[in-house]
């Protein structure tokens, strides 16, 4: 299974941009278990106050 890939941001948060349902499924499924990430760039805008996968699954 390929990594998903995501952006850094200014604050450190990892947004996920390709393969949102893959680490969703991790979540729910084996919850604490870490996944690997291929980080592709960086953004300028900060997102610690944003939901997290974590927060939304039931």
């Amino acid at each position: 299974m390929p990594a998903p890939w995501v952006y850094e941001t200014s604050d450190g948060v990892l947004v996920l941009y390709n393969g949102v349902t893959r680490a969703s499924r991790i979540a729910k499924l084996a919850p604490g278990t870490t996944i690997g990430v291929e980080v592709i760039g960086k953004l300028r805008r900060a997102y610690a106050g944003e939901p997290k996968i974590g927060d939304l699954v039931p």
